[in-house]
C-alpha cells in the first residue's frame, strides 16, 4: 500500500508518493461528478495561492433516500475538504451547510469527519479509492436520517402525507436559529492582520525585484535607461484596498472553497394556511 509523503524525492520506478497521491485525487472527484452529476460541486485553491490547488473542495448535496422519506428535509449538503497531498496525513476536514438548527451542523461535520478518516485511515482499501471520496459519500447517504437525528431534543414530529397524499407521521427540526458562521470564525486581532498584510507587502517586493531584475538583467540596457532618466527602483507595492484585506482574512469556511448553494428545506411544520392551500390543490 502506498504510504505518501509531503516532498518526498522521486523513486527509481515512478513519480513521488504525493504525486501519485493528487492524481488518485482527481480520479476520484471526476467518478463523483460523473456519478453524481449535478449533486456535485468541485473547487480550489486560486492559482497563486499559497499552498495550490489546495485547499480542494468537493461538495455533494445528498438527496433524501427512500430510508428517509418521513424527514422533510430534500438534501444534506456536505462538503469533504482536502488540504494537502499527504493522504496519511489525515489533513483533511468537512463541513455542513448552514441549514439546520443550533449546534447540529457542526455535530454533523464532527461525525462524518470521523468516519471519513477511519476509512482513509484502513490499510486495504479498493482499488481506485485512496481517498474514498465515493464510500464516504455513499455513508452520508446511508445514514441520512440518523445525522438528522444526532440533536433529539430538535426532532419532532407531525401528521402529514407522504408523496402520494396518504396520511403518515413525518419528521422535522425545531431548535435555536443555525449558528452563525461569524460566531465560529477565529478573532483576527489587529496585530494579526497587520502581520498578514505585511507578509503580503513582503511577497509584493519580492515579485517586483524578480521583475525588475528580469526585466534589467542587461547592464548596458541598465546604464542606458539611467541616462534617459528612467528609475529603476520599479513600481511601489501598493497599499492594500479593503477587497483585498478581506481577502487575507478568510474565515475558515471561506478558505476552504466556495460558498453554499442557496437554497434550503424546508423546516418547519405546515401551517394552516399551507394545509388549506394543499388540499385546494389537490382538489383542482
Amino acid at each position: 500500500p502506498l504510504g505518501p509523503q509531503k516532498g518526498a524525492a522521486r523513486g527509481r520506478e515512478g513519480p513521488p508518493v504525493s504525486v501519485v497521491a493528487m492524481q488518485e485525487l482527481q480520479a476520484e472527484l471526476k467518478q463523483a461528478k460523473e456519478k453524481w452529476a449535478k449533486e456535485i460541486e468541485l473547487s480550489k485553491a486560486e492559482k497563486g495561492a499559497p499552498g495550490y490547488p489546495f485547499p480542494v473542495s468537493c461538495t455533494r448535496y445528498v438527496p433524501r433516500p427512500e430510508s428517509a422519506a418521513a424527514w422533510d428535509f430534500d438534501e444534506l449538503p456536505v462538503r469533504l475538504v482536502v488540504q494537502d497531498a499527504d493522504v496519511s496525513a489525515g489533513a483533511v476536514s468537512v463541513e455542513v451547510a448552514p441549514y439546520f438548527p443550533g449546534e447540529l451542523p457542526s455535530k454533523i461535520e464532527k461525525a462524518v469527519e470521523a468516519e471519513w478518516k477511519r476509512l482513509l485511515a484502513k490499510k486495504k482499501k479498493p482499488e481506485g479509492q485512496l481517498w474514498m471520496v465515493d464510500a464516504i459519500f455513499v455513508w452520508i447517504e446511508t445514514k441520512f436520517g440518523e445525522l438528522l437525528r444526532l440533536m433529539p431534543e430538535y426532532v419532532d414530529c407531525y401528521v402529514g402525507c407522504d408523496d402520494m397524499g396518504a396520511s403518515m407521521r413525518r419528521y422535522t427540526l425545531v431548535g435555536p436559529a443555525p449558528v452563525e458562521e461569524e460566531e465560529e470564525e477565529e478573532e483576527i486581532d489587529e496585530e494579526e492582520q497587520a502581520r498578514r498584510a505585511e507578509e503580503y507587502l513582503e511577497r509584493e517586493r519580492a515579485r517586483l525585484e524578480a521583475e525588475i531584475e528580469e526585466k534589467f538583467r542587461n547592464d548596458e540596457e541598465k546604464r542606458r535607461l539611467a541616462l534617459a532618466g528612467i528609475a529603476l527602483d520599479g513600481e511601489k507595492a501598493r497599499q492594500l484596498s479593503k477587497k483585498e484585506l478581506a481577502e487575507l482574512n478568510k474565515s475558515r469556511k471561506e478558505r476552504s472553497g466556495h460558498r453554499w448553494r442557496k437554497t434550503a428545506s424546508k423546516t418547519h411544520k405546515p401551517t394552516k394556511e399551507e394545509e388549506d392551500k394543499n388540499k385546494k390543490d389537490k382538489k383542482k
